[in-house]
């Protein structure tokens, strides 16, 4: 398995290769991050693509959004969601609860809107699963919290049930 800094490199190489051929979008710039996000699986193993995205540490499930929107675009969200499922699969052979954190590092407003699909299908997944990962869920940190996410918990964990409220810690 490659290292995270020549998996990073390597991926900032084609991604620049990329955008050399292909003058980058000021509009219109999910198609062409999509696009490239492809030319980029297309060209790397995607086992070591999707082991820089999510991994797991002891119970914990990590979660890393700068090298997800490198690589994601929907041809792959079944694969990618799958090995999620697998994952917690695994932390829950040996654990009676897992966490997930997620670095959000680089998360604005466009990627939110960008990747909803994907979050979309990971819950329907996660409900026609039938393993009751939610409920298996200890705590969910968020790392590096864009300023709109602090903003809108602010109005949103005092709307949210208790339950899930509790598991939720912005970091």
């Amino acid at each position: 398995m490659a290292s995270s800094n020549d998996i990073l490199e390597k991926i900032n190489s084609l991604k620049s290769d990329y955008y050399t051929e292909n003058k980058k979008n000021t509009f219109f710039k999910n198609n062409q991050k999509f696009d490239c996000a492809n030319t980029i699986v297309q060209q790397m193993n995607k086992t070591d693509l999707f082991n820089s995205i999510i991994r797991i540490d002891e119970n914990r499930l990590l979660f890393n959004y700068t090298m997800f929107k490198t690589i994601i675009h929907p041809d792959i969200y079944l694969d990618l969601i799958e090995l999620i499922f697998q994952q917690n699969d695994t932390i829950l052979q040996t654990h009676n609860v897992y966490d997930v954190i997620v670095d959000f590092k680089g998360l604005t407003m466009t990627g939110v809107e960008r990747y909803k699909g994907f979050i979309t299908l990971l819950s329907n997944e996660g409900q026609r699963n039938g393993k009751n990962f939610l409920q298996k869920l200890g705590k969910i940190t968020i790392v590096n919290p864009p300023f709109m996410v602090a903003n809108v918990s602010k109005i949103l964990l005092p709307l949210m049930d208790k339950c899930v409220k509790e598991k939720i810690i912005l970091g």
